[in-house]
């Protein structure tokens, strides 16, 4: 008689386990005032540094100073996530051995928005959309906006539809 073990492991990703809401985040959205026009361009190519000397020579027209490692890093990573998925600040943290708050940093400083270095397909861990371009009282309605011109959902809160969580979510990075 064979003693074929039968797997019960979940097929959840470790980044689904049972995170409760954030009630800030509940009372950031609810606070959060929509802008009269809503900016939901998700096509522009803003053109992207690939090579070492043209990165050191690049000055963020954001910053106006020069775009720094660790900013590459994490817009390499995040130029990964596929239109109409998103990934979490915590994910791309951890492929870059980093912490959530660097990331969300370096990305709020993004010149490269909204291709190559699609910014708005990062969201926090609990689902919410978080913060855009360095604003969480109107710009989020901006990453909103361009989020579901992708395909994404979002409840009355500010969260993805609890469908979509886990069928969208991006963690694959190379």
């Amino acid at each position: 008689m064979s003693s074929a073990k039968v797997s019960t492991a979940s097929t959840k990703s470790e980044y689904f386990v049972s995170k409760p809401r954030s009630a800030a985040h509940q009372r950031l959205y609810a606070r959060a005032v929509a802008p009269a026009v809503i900016d939901d361009d998700v096509d522009t190519l803003i053109s992207y540094p690939e090579t070492p000397k043209a990165r050191r020579l690049y000055i963020s027209s954001k910053t106006s100073r020069p775009v720094t490692e660790f900013q590459y890093r994490v817009y390499d990573a995040c130029r990964q996530v596929p239109k109409g998925s998103y990934t979490t600040y915590k994910a791309m943290a951890d492929f870059l051995g980093s912490g959530p708050r660097a990331v969300g940093n370096a990305l709020s400083k993004n010149p490269f928005c909204p291709l190559p270095i699609p910014c708005h397909r990062v969201t926090t861990s609990d689902c919410y959309i978080g913060g855009f371009s360095g604003d969480t009282k109107s710009k989020i309605f901006f990453k909103k906006a361009k989020l579901e011109k992708e395909g994404l959902k979002f409840d009355d809160k500010g969260f993805i539809v609890a469908s979509m969580q886990q069928a969208r979510f991006f963690k694959d990075f190379v």
